[in-house]
């Protein structure tokens, strides 16, 4: 038995690249929704004695180095200041995070930290599920 197959290489290679190229913009919306759903449960958690540190959460999402788009999330730009202490929050917002003894009458430690593992055990694969499954569904059906 023999088969003979004629394959349009051009065609292939352009499909190739129209998936990756809807690939990495899910994986981009996939990083916002991650980076939203992180910050919306962190503001929650967040020590609020001046609204301070909580109006100084930021993320950022950009191309990696190497491939895809990387997150960054945290607390502390913008300029903000302590209006009790006339301190910037970039100056003390690692130390709230970190101090598991000090009381907060609203808010905790670790109040981006538990977010992040939180989404990463839970939530992680259901959102590239929702953002980057369509993109590869899209692709099969062309």
């Amino acid at each position: 038995m023999r088969v003979t197959m004629d394959v349009n290489f051009e065609k292939f290679h352009k499909k190739c690249e129209a998936a990756i190229s809807k690939v990495a913009q899910s994986t981009k919306k996939a990083t916002e929704a991650a980076c939203r759903d992180i910050m919306f449960d962190s503001l929650k958690q967040v020590p609020r004695d001046t609204e301070a540190l909580a109006s100084s959460a930021f993320y950022e999402v950009k191309h990696a180095p190497d491939y895809g788009f990387e997150a960054i999330l945290g607390y502390g730009r913008g300029g903000k200041v302590n209006p009790k202490t006339g301190v910037p929050v970039e100056d003390y917002a690692v130390v709230v995070h970190e101090d598991l003894e000090a009381v907060h009458p609203v808010g905790k430690a670790k109040f981006l930290e538990d977010p992040i593992r939180d989404f990463t055990s839970r939530k992680f694969p259901r959102t590239v599920i929702k953002h980057v499954g369509p993109a590869l569904e899209s692709e099969n059906n062309e």
